[in-house]
């Protein structure tokens, strides 16, 4: 690696770790603002908020990892225009692309980076996160646990189980409900397709069957039925476990799962590929920032092309969540929707590269 190369890898370095961890200040900032009354609510110690928010850095570190990295390349090209510093070494014969090779790398390590901690450290500090949360902030709810690719949870007279929990739509696929006696005992089993809680707080069940233990075991089918149990949806909806606290291979075993029993995976499967996405844009998104750094004139263009990049920034952000939100509901197919922003903003890239270059 040359002098130059070191010296660029080296300044983008420096923007991007006051960048990356400004953001992450901030947001925990508005976080313990908008949270702070809850939390003091039930009286939480200071070690218990502290363990809440540092648990809560991995994940928050790879959400703001991108608008990080697009700040520290707008913000570190830009002070190289400035300076006159590109125009030097242009003028020493280095071209665009040599220019922003090392940036680019810095951009691919905190890629790498932000991949790395998505698989490793932020699946469990998720989790013990809102074990924090629930337990101190919202105490006494109860909540489905995730085990087996199903979810399981203990009701007031029996155990509830459900393969997919669709929380939009509040209803559950692959339901099933065992109701038990006193002494854990079973009385009767009922499963269903997909289930629905309505407003008076009944349950609607599709496709299923019921089987009565006392009865020697008689099986009956229906296609629709209601039921009154003692436990509601919210139980579900509540231990809903998010991708941010799986793994790839995690969410990947549950959409093959899903899918051999034959329903519907579209919203985890959209997750599965934002899960690889995700990461690489502090790659893709800085072949945004650059050539708007570039072309920032010399007086007043830091804050110029940073306004413009963050707009930018944030318009990528809108559409990457906006097909992202299509592909969960089934209207782009999950690959498409994942990736098609990705490829929007690699091709604007370059397109924009190119102009810069002439």
């Amino acid at each position: 690696m040359t002098v130059l190369s070191r010296y660029l890898l080296r300044e983008f370095g420096r923007a991007a770790v006051a960048c990356i961890v400004g953001f992450l200040v901030l947001f925990l900032l508005i976080d313990f603002v908008a949270s702070a009354e809850k939390l003091l609510r039930y009286k939480a110690g200071l070690s218990e908020i502290g363990w809440y928010y540092l648990s809560r850095l991995p994940g928050v570190f790879v959400m703001v990892s991108p608008v990080g990295t697009l700040l520290a390349v707008l913000v570190s090209v830009s002070l190289l225009v400035r300076n006159n510093e590109l125009t030097a070494m242009f003028s020493g014969g280095m071209s665009l692309a040599r220019v922003c090779l090392p940036i680019l790398a810095g951009c691919a390590l905190i890629s790498a980076v932000s991949l790395l901690c998505s698989e490793v450290l932020a699946p469990p500090a998720n989790r013990r996160s809102r074990e924090i949360e629930r337990l101190r902030v919202r105490p006494g709810k109860l909540a489905a646990q995730f085990s087996g690719n199903r979810y399981w949870m203990r009701g007031k007279e029996g155990i509830l189980s459900a393969q997919v929990v669709d929380a939009p739509s509040r209803s559950l696929q692959g339901f099933q409900y065992f109701e038990l006696d006193r002494e854990f005992r079973p009385v009767r089993r009922v499963e269903s397709r997909k289930a629905r809680l309505l407003p008076d707080g009944d349950w609607e069940l599709r496709e299923g069957k019921e089987r009565r233990f006392a009865d020697g075991s008689v099986v009956e089918a229906f296609d629709l039925r209601t039921y009154r149990f003692p436990e509601t949806i919210e139980g579900f909806l509540e231990g809903e476990t998010p991708p941010e606290e799986m793994t790839y291979s995690q969410i990947s075993r549950y959409v093959a799962e899903v899918r051999r029993k034959g329903y519907e995976a579209t919203r985890h499967e959209t997750d599965l590929h934002a899960k690889i996405v995700y990461p690489l844009l502090n790659v893709i998104i800085a072949m945004l920032g650059i050539p708007f750094a570039l072309r920032s004139p010399r007086s007043g263009g830091v804050w110029r092309s940073i306004g413009l990049g963050l707009l930018v920034g944030f318009a990528c952000w809108v559409v990457l969540y906006a097909c992202l939100s299509l592909g969960r509901k089934g209207v782009m197919p999950p690959p498409l929707a994942a990736w098609l922003p990705a490829a929007l903003y690699a091709g604007a890239g370059a397109f924009l590269f190119r102009g810069v270059g002439r």
